[in-house]
């Protein structure tokens, strides 16, 4: 979470955003037996996005421990996605149709893998929006108790 936070930071900074790294947990106290690549490729997707599709405000990305899963977030200030159009971006070469001239940018494949490496992980991902607020990406992947051996 740290290394894609510092990471995006220079590119958010240059269109005037903050950028937030929220942990529930100290890093010691968190395993998550995963495959490392995907989890970067989604975190790294919803970040992109939630940069592209933010004007003004801040970018947040963090995570929650709940129960059995790890639930990652990443929230936005940007425009936020119609109501009628939010199944439709995890669909392959589909976007939100929403009026932004960077909504054409990009191939519209990107929620489509990163709802497909989330459930490969067994893990959901699900999406939150409210008009003139923002948007908040969720993802679960299952939690470990203990470190790997």
């Amino acid at each position: 979470m740290d290394f894609i936070c510092e990471f995006f930071r220079p590119e958010a900074e240059c269109k005037g955003l903050g950028v937030t790294c929220h942990k529930d947990l100290p890093s010691n106290e968190v395993f998550v037996r995963t495959d490392r690549e995907k989890l970067y490729a989604v975190l790294t997707n919803l970040a992109k996005n939630a940069i592209k599709y933010t004007d003004a405000g801040e970018i947040e990305l963090g995570y929650i421990k709940k129960s059995e899963v790890i639930e990652f977030y990443v929230k936005d200030t940007g425009i936020s996605i119609p109501a009628d159009r939010i199944e439709a971006i995890f669909e392959r070469f589909v976007q939100a149709d929403i009026s932004d001239r960077m909504a054409h940018q990009g191939a519209g494949l990107g929620l489509a893998i990163s709802k497909a490496y989330v459930e490969m992980l067994g893990g959901e991902i699900w999406v939150e929006s409210e008009k003139g607020k923002g948007s908040t990406f969720y993802f679960t992947l299952p939690l470990t108790t203990h470190p790997a051996d």
